[in-house]
């Protein structure tokens, strides 16, 4: 029987360790939906640690958050350095100055809306996991 148990109880634990939380963007990944001048634009969360990353139009980027109920805020961005096309740069440089200003955020099933202080808002679409 103890055998049993013991089945049981790391299936519990596998579970508990593996699900993630329907209603989180954490170990997530996104898209920015109407990117301005056809930027790809992603932002991702890491599942473990509270760690943010993505694609600005032509850099890589990245920083910490902090989560406080449904308030979000980002802490500044390091950035790859690459120059690209004018319009690609002004659409990375945009981005990354809103993300600066986030102070909520609401999921709506697979869409991710960050809120600025402004009133501004940038919609995500889900796009998968994060791979570990």
């Amino acid at each position: 029987m103890s055998k049993f148990m013991s089945l049981i109880a790391g299936i519990l634990m596998f579970s508990a360790c593996s699900a993630q939380e329907p209603n989180s963007f954490i170990g997530k990944e996104y898209k920015l939906t109407q990117a301005p001048n056809n930027a790809e634009i992603t932002l991702g969360f890491d599942g473990k640690e509270n760690r943010y990353f993505g694609k600005a139009a032509v850099n890589n980027y990245f920083g910490a958050y902090t989560l406080e109920g449904e308030n979000l805020s980002f802490g500044p961005a390091g950035a790859t350095m690459m120059a690209g096309p004018e319009p690609l740069m002004t659409a990375e440089q945009e981005y990354l100055q809103f993300l600066s200003d986030v102070k909520s955020y609401k999921l709506e099933g697979k869409k991710l809306i960050l809120n600025g202080s402004e009133g501004k808002t940038l919609t995500f679409e889900e796009t998968g996991t994060v791979s570990e």
